[in-house]
């Protein structure tokens, strides 16, 4: 395997859809007796490419509600990914992408993922201070006939979507949990935007093959309730797991905050994504949280992007 189940690896629709791809199932593999759901081989410019369960949900996102759009309105932090997957998959539709950013005109190209969106034709709106509201608040200014509306967190919020919708936008990622090992007891899934998490929690709650516990582990901000919130509003039952939720916060207890990023985390060939899987496997190693005998999994969501992969693919060129 080339590290993406994207056989053709193109931006352009007359080679391939993306949206063909949504049920592939990503892999599985066991390194020295533990396993790895490789979430990040959803990589439609391949590994090392904009990847992972949120690349996913963006695409289904995007794909079922463009008819009529001509361009993508979103607001983000210049670290978030949101703004080079959303300029990606927007270049794959042929839809244009307007960003909100708190930034300087002058320096917002010498950030990673603003400088990507612009290579796939991003256009930057300048948001007045640093704050999420502000930057929505400025997104919802935008907005008007043609605006597709990418989320922050690219999410659909169950208190505006009805729960078809919802639950439609997670059995994507439900869907991945279908060719886990029947080796695995134990499974270790990273919390942040908990977007991921809530369908690998649909996944299991359908069919929880043979977990007996879902260790949940927070990189950011208490999201719990949100998730049991999402849970409900599909029709599920919270309170009657087939399997124990088992959950660890890293921000709540001060071992890291969520901007923290931590270079350098790998195993067996495996570079950890610094602000997600990195924090968690540098806690789980620390702690002796990890059992290496074919019975616990660690759910990769996404992993770091490499310039040198997306670049080639770009739509408008950069000064270096």
């Amino acid at each position: 395997m080339n590290g993406s189940v994207f056989e053709v690896q193109s931006l352009d629709r007359d080679k391939t859809h993306w949206e063909e791809h949504l049920g592939a199932l990503t892999p599985w593999q066991n390194r020295k007796g533990l396993w790895f759901k490789r979430d990040d081989y959803f990589a439609p410019l391949g590994y090392g490419g904009p990847n992972g369960s949120k690349m996913r949900q963006l695409i289904w996102y995007i794909n079922k509600f463009r008819p009529g759009k001509t361009h993508i309105v979103t607001g983000a932090s210049i670290q978030s990914p949101q703004l080079s997957m959303s300029a990606i998959v927007g270049a794959h539709y042929g839809l244009r992408a307007r960003q909100v950013v708190y930034s300087k005109p002058d320096t917002v190209l010498r950030h990673e993922n603003p400088r990507i969106a612009y290579g796939f034709g991003a256009e930057f709106e300048f948001a007045s201070g640093p704050y999420n509201p502000i930057i929505q608040r400025r997104v919802a200014d935008l907005t008007q006939d043609g605006s597709l509306v990418v989320e922050y967190g690219i999410t659909v919020p169950h208190g505006r979507y009805d729960s078809e919708t919802v639950r439609k936008f997670h059995e994507v990622g439900a869907w991945q949990v279908s060719n886990m090992p029947d080796d695995v007891r134990r499974l270790i899934v990273p919390a942040g935007s908990c977007n991921s998490l809530t369908s690998v929690m649909l996944g299991l709650m359908r069919d929880p093959k043979n977990v007996d516990e879902l260790f949940t582990v927070g990189i950011g901000p208490n999201k719990l309730p949100w998730v049991r919130a999402r849970l409900q509003h599909m029709g599920l039952n919270v309170d009657h797991l087939p399997f124990r939720w088992r959950h660890h916060s890293l921000h709540d207890t001060g071992f890291s905050k969520y901007s923290d990023h931590f270079k350098g985390e790998h195993f067996d060939g495996i570079n950890f994504h610094p602000t997600y899987e990195a924090k968690m496997w540098r806690w789980l190693t620390q702690n002796n949280q990890l059992d290496y005998d074919d019975r616990t999994a660690f759910w990769i969501v996404g992993s770091a992007p490499d310039p040198k992969v997306i670049e080639p693919h770009y739509t408008r060129r950069l000064e270096s």
